[in-house]
């Protein structure tokens, strides 16, 4: 008797406990927050991170790792700590709502509210803000200096009477540039500044400066040595793209006399040396080894080599300006399309901006010499420096022979390898036809590339010309083993290179090897098969950025995923030991780690599908953690759900797992309706969290789980030539297993997916009648068609995706004309009995927008329940929040109509005529 009492008591908590809760809806979005910007002080002692809710107000926030002390800043954004942990420094944005309201009363760019500049005292939480800043610097290994861009209407003198007359008039604001020694606190300015860019040490300024007429543009520098700029050089109507090297702080730069228009300044490269009066010219446009008629071009920075000694720059043929002499209404405005042209219209025309603004790699000699080495070209478009630009040969890729294989082979068109040496310029053929991409090891010893026709890993060695396979006959496979498309498979990866070039480190489908260039030493499994071992996937995490090579005593951190259970977490490599340890496998994801470089000590973002992502630290490497945030405490107050793995066997036998996502108040004496959403494989992310949003094309699952529904999603496998009947296998199979289980509404199973997704969608409804509702997003619903269209993002050819790549067709239209048809759900419309929402956008790059109207305007023709949501001037996936919370809704009231017999709302009763467009938007549900 009184366990029972005990129970029943324990129900009635748990039933209040629920009621208390709220099921989420569309308001609760813009509140709902992430962590972005996470970094760590070197010593580790602070930790900084951004919070930033989907739409409002961010916080920076920096946290003291040792007493917990906080210093917040409200909408601050774009933080740096200094590397004496004496300062922070951020941006401060203006209030949304006052970006908002400017927005609302059409204000031009001067006129819209700016950024702050905020220096953060860490010692005392002093926060001293600076009005009006556009931008801000330090430098990026120490900090000495601090730069920043504010502006401020010009200084007049009290005789000036033009300028008198001016102030009826609201004088227009100039830049200024402020620069202060953070030592010292010295404060000095540069009025009409334009750019400027701090060294690597933070000990060094350079700025730009508009002169007083369009000729006498000026060059300063400034140093903590000699604190106040100094002019280094003038009279040029083009000053740009300043760059320090590492090696004395000089700094290069470019200059032109031509005032003409983008893309046909012909520029000169200038080198300025610390302490000397003034800047030299060191190459101009007619130097020895520049090909005719091109220039030193304006579009890319210099660079230096490692060692200072010599520039890297970029060189364009020089631009003819348009003739001014022909009229634009009486000139002809046409495409040319030509058989035997590399690449069609669509992609030039994608293309030509960056094209026009497209530099071809050349180096001379910090030593003035006059002489120019080209290293690219028109043909070699790509050249790979390595060592910092010290090495003494590069890697250089031509596409050119295979250009007009693109059209059908996509990513996998091959390319020529070239070894090319960066003081002559001569280059050398290492790798024909070479399905990969060819890189160069960080000291230029060797060049290296994945063949994915031949599934090995090669390097060529520059010191030996000889060419090796290191992975053949190894027992295992480097390449994608999961691959289901009618195309090579990728390789897994490489996760970088020993110190010297002795290793390259790369991945199987599980573990981590060491490969020797030079063929010698056998391959080291360094996780000494453990991922294998335990189905667990193994990968590097980058820690050091900077990092050009992979220490041989290093502790590598290895993200792990459990292929079983899906459970993450973190393995350990000592390699100075030959150790491999596991630090943990738990029931979260984990992400954007950050370590500390002078400490072992770690923050990271942890969090699942139960569990807001929030930000933690470990300094016992994940034998525990303790949380450094919690963004959205607003979670506990609204009903959620809760994943289960899911497997089945498919009809044709093949066994299949996905993901249920159950309500939180789940009561199995219940029957729920179910949405079924997949795209491809997606159980990986089981402990992935979900934050509610308005969507830019799926449905939300937390949203549908907290409102009562079962989520459904499966993984799909595919086989060539069928990939309708492969979705067909994987979803229908697993919707009918899911129907056997008592708490499920058979009757009231719904459908959604976009793109791919969307593509099956349209299928499965022209295959089964199971389905009560179906949402299909920007889907291809005829493959005769589409195959012959033109991704217009890109300006692709849609070919190379049905011959190779996710359509999975594998054959041209020619050899395989049966099979285009008879995955087209337009030729099967009228078999479709399923009400469905097509939401296909007139500015769609990827899925040609008319693929949705033919789908629509055959279940129209059909007198089929259809409906097509059509976003003006929005692409693929919508990018407008405002479009997006508007398809949210219409998502949950087509499916809740459908699946909860919830009223019609006006807009799929009645419709929303064009007289009322913008006006109307008929969610309210329609009166009888």
């Amino acid at each position: 008797m009184h366990k029972n009492l005990l129970l029943s008591l324990l129900l009635c908590s748990s039933a209040a406990m629920y009621a208390e809760k709220k099921p989420l809806d569309h308001t609760v979005y813009d509140d709902w927050k992430s962590i972005s910007e996470n970094t760590i002080s070197d010593n580790a002692t602070y930790a900084m991170y951004l919070v930033k809710p989907q739409e409002g107000d961010t916080r920076l926030v920096i946290t003291h790792l040792q007493t917990g002390r906080r210093i917040e800043v409200e909408r601050g954004h774009s933080g740096i700590l200094s590397k004496d942990n004496q300062y922070a420094f951020c941006l401060i944005k203006p209030f949304y709502q006052d970006i908002r309201q400017a927005k609302i009363k059409k204000k031009k760019a001067d006129d819209m509210p700016k950024d702050s500049l905020a220096i953060i005292h860490l010692a005392t939480g002093k926060i001293e803000k600076i009005a009006d800043v556009t931008a801000y610097k330090t430098g990026t290994d120490a900090m000495p200096l601090l730069a920043f861009m504010t502006k401020a209407e010009p200084a007049v003198a009290s005789n000036d009477s033009t300028a008198q007359a001016k102030k009826k008039g609201k004088p227009k604001k100039e830049s200024i540039l402020l620069v202060r020694n953070m030592r010292t606190q010295q404060t000095d300015t540069l009025p009409k500044a334009t750019q400027f860019t701090v060294s690597y040490d933070g000990a060094a300024l350079a700025a730009i400066a508009k002169g007083d007429s369009i000729t006498k543009n000026e060059v300063f520098t400034y140093t903590i040595n000699k604190p106040a700029f100094r002019q280094v050089a003038t009279g040029a109507a083009y000053f740009g793209q300043l760059a320090f090297g590492k090696v004395d702080n000089r700094l290069a730069f470019l200059a032109s006399a031509d005032t003409s228009a983008i893309y046909s300044k012909r520029c000169d490269l200038y080198l300025w040396e610390n302490n000397t009066p003034a800047a030299i010219c060191l190459v101009d446009s007619a130097a020895a080894g520049i090909p005719a008629n091109w220039g030193v071009s304006e579009h890319t920075a210099p660079s230096f080599s490692k060692d200072g000694k010599r520039v890297y720059f970029g060189t364009a043929p020089i631009r003819q300006l348009k003739d001014t002499t022909l009229v634009d209404f009486e000139t002809a405005r046409l495409d040319l399309w030509h058989y035997a042209e590399p690449l069609i219209p669509p992609m030039q025309l994608k293309r030509k901006a960056r094209e026009l603004r497209r530099t071809y790699l050349a180096v001379t000699e910090t030593a003035p010499t006059g002489k120019v080495v080209q290293l690219a070209d028109e043909q070699m478009k790509s050249v790979l420096t390595a060592d910092e630009g010290n090495a003494r040969f590069a890697v250089g890729e031509d596409s050119s022979p295979y250009d007009i294989q693109v059209q059908w082979l996509g990513s996998s068109t091959p390319v020529d390898a070239y070894a090319v040496n960066t003081f002559s310029g001569e280059r050398k053929l290492i790798g024909k036809e070479i399905t990969g991409t060819p890189l160069i090891s960080p000291l230029g010893k060797f060049a290296f590339w994945f063949d994915t026709a031949k599934g090995n890993y090669f390097v060529y060695d520059m010191e030996t010309a000889e060419t090796r396979c290191l992975t053949e006959g190894m027992g295992v496979n480097f390449f994608d083993e999961e691959n289901d498309m009618p195309t090579d498979a990728r390789e897994y990866g490489f996760a970088g290179w020993l110190a010297d070039d002795k290793g390259l480190l790369v991945y199987d489908y599980y573990d981590l090897w060491q490969l020797d260039p030079k063929g010698i030493r056998k391959p080291i499994n360094l996780t000494k098969g453990e991922g294998r071992k335990n189905n667990t996937v193994l990968r590097m995490v980058r820690l050091d950025r900077e990092k050009k090579f992979i220490d041989p005593n290093e502790r590598l951190l290895m993200q792990a995923l459990n292929k079983t259970t899906k459970q993450r977490g973190f393995y350990e490599v000592n390699l100075g030991k030959n150790k491999v340890s596991k630090l943990l496998i738990d029931n979260f994801s984990f992400g954007k780690v950050a370590k500390a470089k002078k400490k072992d000590v770690f923050i990271f973002q942890k969090g699942n599908f139960n569990t807001s992502n929030n930000l933690y630290i470990t300094t016992d490497r994940w034998k525990s953690d303790k949380r450094l945030s919690d963004i959205n405490p607003q979670m506990a107050d609204y009903l959620w759900g809760t994943p289960e793995l899911y497997q089945w066997t498919t009809f044709s036998g093949k066994p299949a797992e996905g993901v249920v996502y159950k309500p939180e108040n789940f009561d199995p004496a219940k029957k729920y309706p179910v949405l079924i959403y997949f795209y491809e494989r997606v159980s990986d992310d089981f402990y992935n969290y979900i934050a509610p949003a308005p969507s830019r094309s799926i449905i939300n699952i937390p949203f549908y789980t907290s409102r009562g529904y079962v989520v459904f999603t499966p993984d799909i496998r595919y086989t060539d030539g069928e990939p309708g009947e492969s979705a067909y296998d994987y979803i229908v199979s697993g919707a009918q297993e899911l129907a056997k289980n008592p708490w499920v509404n058979s009757k009231k199973m719904g459908i959604q997916g976009q793109s791919w997704g969307g593509y099956q969608v349209s299928y499965l409804i022209t295959r089964t009648d199971m389905f009560a509702a179906a949402g299909a997003g920007a889907p291809v619903s005829n493959m005769t068609s589409a195959y012959g269209g033109i991704r217009w993002s890109t300006g692709m050819s849609r070919q190379f995706q049905y011959e190779r790549t996710q359509s999975r067709i594998g054959k041209t239209l020619w050899d395989g004309f049966d099979l285009y048809v008879k995955n087209s759900p337009v030729f099967f419309a009228d078999k479709v009995n399923t009400p469905v929402l097509i939401m296909h956008n007139d500015n769609d790059g990827a899925v040609p927008w008319y693929q949705g109207i033919e789908f629509f305007m055959g279940l129209r023709r059909l007198n089929k329940k259809a409906w097509m949501l059509q976003y003006n001037n929005e692409e693929h996936n919508l990018n407008e929040r405002r479009n997006m919370n508007d398809l949210v809704r219409r998502w949950q009231q087509f499916f809740d109509h459908y699946l909860k017999e919830e009223p019609m709302p006006a807009w799929m009763k009645s419709g929303i005529p064009a007289t009322r467009k913008g006006m109307y938007f008929g969610f309210e549900a329609e009166q009888p």
